[in-house]
């Protein structure tokens, strides 16, 4: 089964994705800050991590950094989940190596989905 780390902090946004996508025939893990996000995505490898930005302990920039250096995550395919939309910010989001973000105040939970299954369909192609 396709193995998905939901990391973000609000626990009814992280309980929706992880419901919906339960229902779309993954395997959600949440992560509900960002020190257990990175460490989540280490133990369990993920095929895939939606990764909110504004997170506790730890934000979801910095754990994309770490994520991406850790050779044994880097290859994981990472979408940014986040209702900051500065131009600056999705600079750094798409410099630290997501494949993807989506402004979650823009989406549905189906569109996430759909994102989803977008993005693993371009990884497994690229794999």
């Amino acid at each position: 089964m396709i193995k998905i780390l939901v990391a973000e902090d609000d626990k009814l946004i992280s309980g929706s994705l992880c419901d919906a996508l339960k229902a779309a025939g993954y395997d959600p893990t949440p992560a509900y800050d960002g020190e257990e996000a990175v460490a989540k995505a280490k133990e369990i490898t993920p095929d895939l991590v939606l990764l909110d930005i504004m997170m506790p302990k730890l934000d979801g920039i910095s754990v994309l950094w770490e994520i991406k250096a850790n050779p044994a995550t880097a290859s994981m395919p990472v979408v940014v989940l986040t209702n900051i939309g500065d131009v600056e910010t999705i600079s750094k989001i798409v410099e630290a190596g997501a494949v993807d973000y989506l402004l979650k105040s823009d989406q549905s939970v189906d569109d996430i989905i759909k994102k989803v299954k977008d993005v693993l369909a371009r990884s497994v192609k690229l794999a």
